[in-house]
């Protein structure tokens, strides 16, 4: 009889010692989750902010600056992508997938662009840089984490291989995507999916 009251007593005090202290543990994740939803909610950036970041994207990208990139690298940029940025409807197209002809299979996927990178400083200082592949410059992304990028050399080239920058998966990273920009600008588009 006295070893159940015993036990009795134990369970009592394990409800007391314990309970508050999951009940408090439990508060704690629940206002957590709360202030991280309202911290969302209110970080979330306006129209008119939005507006205003994406005009200055477009003033960087419609006013390219090859010589300030060229001096920072000490190596020369290909003509064609000196061209691509001359071409002011091309270096605006968004939001679209390139795809090898021939080469589509059921575990193939397309080079999918979400947009273009700015030619100047901020896009260089801000965007991936290889040492193993040495000075050039990530002239699009796909929006995910990933970059493609083309090489600068000591003497002006006409074109060079795109290559892919996978910081997302790791998979395609440092494939050729394309044997010169040229191809890679002139292979099939389709919307993105």
């Amino acid at each position: 009889m006295l070893a159940l009251q015993y036990h009795g007593c134990m369970d009592k005090l394990l409800l007391y010692v314990f309970g508050p202290l999951v009940f408090a543990a439990a508060l704690l994740v629940i206002v957590t989750g709360i202030r991280g939803a309202i911290a969302r909610f209110r970080s979330r950036p306006t129209p008119d902010q939005i507006k205003a970041t994406y005009e200055a994207y477009l003033r960087r990208l419609l006013n390219p600056q090859p010589d300030a990139i060229e001096k920072e690298l000490g190596k020369l940029l290909p003509v064609t992508l000196l061209q691509l940025y001359e071409d002011k409807s091309a270096i605006q197209a968004v939001g679209f997938q390139l795809e090898r002809p021939g080469k589509r299979s059921w575990w193939s996927k397309p080079w999918q662009v979400y947009c273009f990178e700015p030619l100047d400083l901020d896009s260089l200082n801000n965007l991936p840089y290889e040492e193993d592949l040495g000075p050039g410059f990530c002239f699009a992304t796909t929006g995910r984490s990933s970059w493609y990028w083309i090489a600068a050399s000591d003497q002006r080239a006409k074109d060079s291989p795109v290559i892919f920058l996978d910081y997302d998966t790791g998979r395609s990273h440092g494939e050729t995507v394309a044997a010169s920009l040229d191809e890679f600008l002139n292979l099939p588009r389709s919307p993105l999916k």
